[in-house]
C-alpha cells in the first residue's frame, strides 16, 4: 500500500498523464494497480496539460496504457465539464470512454444521455443514446456552422 502516490504515463518519453491518489494498492504480477480518492491531469501529445479528471476509486494497468474510474468522475478543461459514475480510458487511443448516465456542459449548453465517446480535451464527444439537452449557441446556417472550426465562440476558445 502506498499513500499520497503518484503515477505518470508516458509515450514516447511525453508524459500523457499523471495520477495522483490518496491510496494505491500494487499488485506487479497482475498488471494492476488499484487506486482511491484519485486526480489525474491530461496532457496533449506535445506534453501540454489538458483537462483534469477526478474520481472516487480506480484501476490502472500500466502495461496497457488504461484504467477505469467510477463514484462521483469528473472531466474539466477550461470550457467543458463532464459528469459520470464511470469512466476508461485508453491512452493509445486518447479515448475516453463510459456506459453510464453522463453530463456534458459547455458554455451555456448542457447535453446528457447514457454511453459517451471523447478524447481527453473534451473536443470531440458523442454521447451514444436516449440525448437530451438544452443548446443555447445553435448555428443557423450551413456557413456558420462550417466557420465554427475556424473561429470558435467566445467563451469556446
Amino acid at each position: 500500500m502506498l499513500e499520497k502516490a503518484t503515477i505518470v504515463m508516458t509515450a514516447s518519453g511525453l508524459r500523457q498523464a499523471v495520477i495522483y491518489a490518496d491510496t494505491l494498492y500494487v499488485f506487479e504480477k497482475e498488471d494492476s494497480t488499484t487506486a482511491q480518492n484519485i486526480k489525474v491531469k491530461f496532457y496533449n501529445e506535445k506534453g501540454i496539460f489538458q483537462s483534469t479528471l477526478t474520481a472516487k476509486r480506480g484501476l490502472v494497468r500500466q502495461k496497457l496504457q488504461v484504467f477505469s474510474v467510477w463514484g462521483n468522475v469528473v472531466v474539466e478543461n477550461d470550457t467543458s465539464k463532464l459528469e459520470t459514475e464511470s469512466l476508461n480510458w485508453d491512452a493509445r487511443r486518447n479515448l475516453i470512454t463510459s456506459n453510464d448516465f453522463v453530463s456534458f456542459q459547455k458554455g451555456k449548453d448542457i447535453i446528457t444521455g447514457y454511453g459517451l465517446e471523447a478524447d481527453n480535451r473534451l473536443a470531440n464527444v458523442r454521447i451514444l443514446r436516449d440525448v437530451t439537452g438544452r443548446v443555447h449557441d445553435v448555428p443557423r446556417s450551413e456557413s456558420e456552422l462550417d466557420s465554427l472550426d475556424k473561429n470558435p465562440p467566445e467563451g469556446n476558445r
